[in-house]
């Protein structure tokens, strides 16, 4: 086909491009674009959520009105809502039901809005429902009672230990405070009701990438090298340490577990090593040349004043205070008053042998992260919630290397085994005590088949 042939001769351009534009909408309503917005769909969800009444349960009542005037009265009244759950979780979903009656008709460029505000800088916005696209302010009419559900997600990384729901309307585009729709009565805080308010477990909190939570421990615990307590068992194991950037790889795998407790930080790690060894026994000899367990610890996370703690083979022990950076030397004058206890598979006084690997338990006293600076402002014994930031590396020298190998819990360069900026973050996790069951009234025995039996007499439990 020539270029000539492709031309319309006789027709005008304006004319001409008409066509074309006729065309292409012919093409695009030949294409398969999915069935679209049920209408139907639409005004089943919205008739389900049709009310005749409020629910005797909306308690408490909130009644704040939307619009109109306190004289002429509200345009739309917020009842309240209901929600399946008062104590929040990170992470984990729950479901909020909005009730509102309609007076008048709002205007129809206004639009419901809802969030949830923490205490700090945590939001969370709760404008969307399938009930607000289905059935938005400008289809209400006078008369109607209705709810809107939502199921939430709670945001993971929320930190505060409350939820604020807030409500309001507002026109669109326009969500300013000195732009929403007046509320007339109910609490109300910046031109939206404060509808609820929940508590937030942050000790079930998802952690982020990069963050560990150590939960309290559930009884007491021996330092004999094992770790064979309930509380142990319990804690779970990190992944295997990485090893460091730019180090050569270690003789076996390592892996370290927390938990804590009103008196001590607890740290235990397992070390596979086919050659266990090192020459240094007394306190404060460099440790960190051969076979050892380093922990750091920057208890107010500001990347500066920390502690470095060391354990060996031989279960001697390194401690030092940084009062800023390595940049400055660490002042080993410092005793942390670590407690510890290891156990070597194998032998540790003889390089170039075959071993299994090491354990080591530590125990180290809170006042110790603290270094040599009693004012540093963190809370000792932490808090729910409360956060340091720490790391745990293994070190492996092996026999004819002359310099060791380094991995640790989260990843570190090989030039810098303190690296401030790459620790852990710990999030300390106290459990909520459950609660006491009830007492038994003696006017009011248990039934017979509920009383307790004492056991049969019988070995004792290993």
């Amino acid at each position: 086909m020539t270029k000539s042939s492709t031309r319309s001769r006789g027709v005008p351009p304006f004319a001409r491009r008409v066509g074309w534009l006729a065309a292409l909408a012919t093409l695009a309503a030949c294409v398969d674009r999915g069935a679209g917005p049920d209408p139907g769909a639409d005004a089943t969800l919205v008739a389900r959520h049709a009310l005749s009444r409020a629910p005797a349960e909306l308690t408490p009542r909130l009644d704040a009105g939307f619009g109109g005037s306190r004289r002429a009265g509200a345009q739309v009244i917020y009842l309240g809502n209901l929600v399946d759950r008062d104590v929040l979780v990170p992470g984990q979903p729950f479901e909020v039901r909005h009730f509102w009656q309609v007076v008048t008709p709002p205007d129809p460029d206004v639009r419901v809005i809802s969030f949830l505000r923490g205490d700090a800088a945590d939001f969370l916005s709760l404008d969307d429902s399938p009930m607000r696209r289905a059935h938005p302010p400008a289809r209400w009419r006078a008369g109607e009672i209705f709810e809107d559900p939502q199921r939430v997600v709670l945001r993971p990384d929320w930190r505060a230990s409350t939820a604020t729901l807030f409500v309001g309307m507002a026109p669109r585009g326009r969500h300013r405070r000195g732009e929403r729709v007046r509320v007339h009565n109910g609490p109300v805080r910046d031109g939206v009701v404060l509808a609820r308010q929940f508590a937030v477990d942050l000790s079930q909190a998802p952690p982020p990438p990069g963050t560990w939570r150590a939960v309290k421990a559930a009884g007491p615990i021996v330092i004999d090298g094992i770790a064979q307590e309930p509380a142990w068992q319990t804690a779970p194991w990190s992944a295997d340490f990485p090893t460091a950037e730019g180090s050569p790889e270690p003789g076996g795998r390592a892996r370290a577990k927390l938990t804590w407790d009103d008196r001590f930080l607890y740290v235990f790690a397992s070390i596979e090593d086919r050659d266990v060894a090192s020459p240094y026994r007394a306190h404060d000899d460099p440790l960190w040349k051969a076979d050892c367990v380093e922990v750091f610890i920057d208890a107010d996370r500001n990347q500066r004043q920390y502690v470095e703690l060391q354990v060996n083979p031989w279960n001697a022990h390194f401690d030092s205070y940084f009062a800023t950076t390595r940049a400055q030397p660490g002042d080993v004058s410092f005793d942390a008053g670590l407690q510890s206890q290891v156990v070597v598979h194998g032998t540790a006084d003889q390089q170039g042998d075959t071993d299994v690997g090491w354990d080591v338990e530590l125990a180290i006293p809170w006042a110790a992260v603290k270094g040599k600076d009693p004012s540093m402002p963190v809370t000792l014994p932490p808090a729910d919630g409360d956060r340091f930031r720490l790391n745990v590396v293994r070190v492996d020298k092996r026999a004819g290397d002359k310099h060791p190998t380094a991995s640790s819990w989260n990843r570190i360069t090989y030039g810098d085994f303190h690296a401030l900026d790459r620790m852990l973050e710990v999030v300390f996790v106290a459990p909520r005590a459950p609660a006491a069951a009830p007492v038994p009234s003696a006017a009011a025995p248990a039934p017979p088949d509920e009383r307790a039996v004492a056991p049969a007499p019988g070995p004792p439990t290993p």
